[in-house]
């Protein structure tokens, strides 16, 4: 039972975070674009009623985000979020008339074969316990990001734009990589006081603010195609080495053929659609 919960967790956080790239698209494209990563970006937007739509979906992603990554791996739940991709370009196609082509179809059918093969290998999971140094450096990632962040808002070339977002979803990885972490114990009031809840406020401010900015600059899918690739790559590679995911009967060769599949198809999605 918590195996399909967590599942349809992660499947419905990717639903949400795919539309809510759409509705913050449409707010972020009606204020003057960003030529530095000042927050007075996101302070103008707080009354775009569309703005704000999408941070209340990603709202809601985050809390089913929080629920699949403390009972799946890592290398489970981001290959099922990075299918927001798709939510994205069908929204596009449909709401905005936005054409994709057979090569949309077939890259589906890979990211569906990808999500196939770790769904057969998963299984509820917990986290295995950090060490400090883990902890910390985890705890002060985000300052780090807003600091290359802050250096490349300021640049108004096309690959600043990719960096951006790439920035974006080391962030909204740092997300699952921190909630994950985090060690459930009575009294829960304790966990107010945990800086791997801090450094989750801090990855989701930085992650958002830079996902602005970025969507200001190019097209909602291609943005957060390259957003997804790297909140995929960075919590998978984080949960196998650090926090001890790991598959059923260790069959690490059918793990990895499905987040090669899943990510090769979220990527091809981007660029077809991109292109077309």
């Amino acid at each position: 039972m918590i195996l399909f919960l967590a599942l349809t967790a992660a499947f419905g956080c990717a639903v949400f975070n795919g539309t809510a790239a759409i509705f913050e698209k449409i707010g972020a494209g009606k204020e003057k674009k960003a030529t530095s990563s000042h927050p007075a970006l996101l302070w103008r937007l707080r009354k775009n009623m569309s703005y704000l739509l999408g941070i209340a979906l990603d709202l809601l992603a985050w809390l089913l985000t929080m629920f699949a990554v403390h009972n799946l791996a890592l290398f489970v739940v981001q290959p099922i979020i990075a299918c927001s991709v798709i939510v994205t370009v069908l929204i596009e196609h449909f709401v905005f008339k936005h054409r994709f082509t057979s090569k949309f179809m077939f890259s589906a059918l890979i990211i569906l074969a990808g999500l196939v093969l770790l769904a057969l290998v998963s299984a509820p999971e917990k986290a295995t316990s950090i060490n400090q140094n883990f902890r910390w450096a985890v705890v002060l990632a985000p300052l780090a990001l807003a600091f290359a962040g802050s250096l490349f808002s300021a640049i108004q070339k096309r690959y600043s734009t990719f960096i951006l977002a790439a920035i974006s979803g080391l962030a909204f990885g740092g997300v699952s990589i921190a909630g994950r972490s985090i060690r459930f114990s009575h009294p829960y009031i304790h966990i107010l006081y945990n800086p791997l809840v801090l450094a989750i406020v801090a990855y989701g401010l930085v992650g958002i603010l830079f996902f602005t900015i970025a969507l200001q600059r190019a097209s909602a899918t291609a943005v957060n195609a390259c957003m997804i690739a790297c909140e995929t790559l960075l919590p998978i590679t984080i949960g196998m080495l650090f926090l001890g995911d790991h598959p059923q009967d260790n069959l690490w060769f059918i793990v990895i053929l499905g987040v090669i599949l899943t990510f090769s198809g979220t990527i091809f999605v981007a660029l077809t659609t991109e292109k077309t």
